[in-house]
């Protein structure tokens, strides 16, 4: 879980059309069919909300998340996609972020 991928996501203005995109995988593999959620990349640093995690390279951790460009995970973008769906990267989201993680999906779900 936590690893780096790329996979088709829609577009936000256009379901219809996409291209490949960063995402970190956030669940493990669910139901019949295995399904993960991922949670989408992007560098486009304009609309940087609170929900949003910053993967930052002045941090020692950013080498192991694969990435090459400051970027943000954007946690209230996220999709279901089979595993065929995913072509592996070479990263992870680093163990530093994930109670970070589980804090701000609780709140973009309102759980807490």
């Amino acid at each position: 879980m936590y690893e780096l991928v790329s996979t088709r996501f829609p577009f936000a203005n256009d379901a219809d059309k996409g291209k490949p995109r960063p995402g970190f995988v956030i669940s493990p593999p669910l139901g019949k069919h295995q399904q993960v959620i991922v949670a989408y990349i992007t560098t486009r640093l304009d609309e940087q909300l609170e929900t949003d995690i910053v993967l930052d390279p002045a941090t020692p951790y950013f080498i192991s998340t694969g990435l090459v460009q400051k970027s943000l995970v954007k946690l209230h973008r996220i999709s279901t996609f089979q595993p065929i769906a995913l072509k592996e990267g070479q990263g992870s989201l680093p163990d530093e972020l994930i109670p970070q993680l589980k804090r701000k999906l609780m709140k973009v779900f309102k759980l807490k």
